[in-house]
């Protein structure tokens, strides 16, 4: 008993591959002693691949929304055929107005200009206007002529006396100022006084 009690208390060394593994762990502890650990550098993060920009793509129009731009201006329609004629101007009634149209008014006076060059045309047409506003004569008749077959061929040697051209301007000569004020409408003839080598002319009555 003595004996066993002498062996448990001797402490237990290390045998063989156990006792070299303590010595070498105490050679590897006295080696690194006094080592300074290294710094670790900091990971790198990977470079994302260069891809190009996406390119802008023009956005398309909607028809369904309107456009900015302005509407391209479209030529007004012609006035539709068969316009109600103009009335009567101020001073003259609906009936006396058709009364004159219709060749229905006493003539009260007569100018003829066949022959008459424009120029002497053009004067005796103001003339006889003035005069017979002064005289208070309310309907006269200008005869101009047609411009008919003997009217062109003379026109070929003396243009001047060409009635067809009397009868186009004189609208126009009795428009111009010194006798607008007086002349109230215009008409052409009916057959039994000239037809369209004539013209009605509704003066004025002196105020």
């Amino acid at each position: 008993m003595k004996q066993l009690a002498k062996q448990m208390a001797k402490p237990n060394k290390p045998k063989g591959i156990a006792k070299r593994l303590l010595d070498g762990d105490a050679l590897f502890e006295a080696a690194m002693q006094g080592a300074v650990p290294l710094k670790r550098r900091p990971s790198r993060a990977p470079k994302k691949p260069l891809t190009a920009a996406p390119r802008a793509v023009p956005a398309r129009p909607n028809p369904a929304r309107p456009s900015n731009r302005p509407s391209v201006r479209t030529r007004p329609a012609p006035p539709p055929t068969g316009v109600a004629k103009a009335t009567p101007p101020a001073g003259l009634d609906k009936r006396s107005a058709e009364r004159l149209r219709r060749g229905q008014m006493t003539i009260e006076g007569r100018l003829d200009l066949h022959g008459h060059t424009q120029v002497d045309a053009h004067r005796a047409a103001h003339a006889f206007i003035a005069a017979s506003h002064r005289a208070g004569r309310r309907c006269v008749l200008i005869i101009t002529g047609k411009g008919g077959v003997r009217d062109n061929m003379d026109a070929g040697f003396m243009p001047d006396r060409d009635s067809g051209v009397l009868r186009r301007n004189l609208p126009r000569w009795l428009g111009e100022a010194p006798v607008r004020h007086m002349v109230l409408r215009l008409e052409s003839a009916r057959p039994q006084h000239g037809g369209d080598g004539a013209y009605y002319v509704l003066i004025r009555r002196k105020r």
